[in-house]
């Protein structure tokens, strides 16, 4: 079986993506989002919650919960978004 993978997004605004649909590059994910900024190569649920305790430290620091991050994989939704 193979293991869900997402596509983090930054946006120059602030905000962020995380999205499971799959892009071939970076230039295929820019011409999508219009504020695109840089994005991480897709990652398993436990390698982003890794990230973002490496980065942002504390969990109330974080864009998305870990419970957020496990609902999302282990569910239907193909995005969801933290606004600034």
């Amino acid at each position: 079986m193979r293991k869900t993978k997402a596509t983090l997004i930054y946006l120059d605004n602030g905000d962020m993506v995380l999205t499971k649909k799959e892009y071939h590059d970076w230039r295929e994910i820019q011409n999508e989002w219009e504020h695109y900024q840089a994005n991480l190569m897709p990652l398993a649920c436990e390698n982003i919650i890794d990230f973002f305790e490496m980065d942002f430290k504390e969990e109330e620091n974080w864009p998305f919960s870990k419970d957020e991050l496990i609902q999302f994989f282990a569910g239907e939704a193909e995005m969801i978004y933290s606004t600034n």
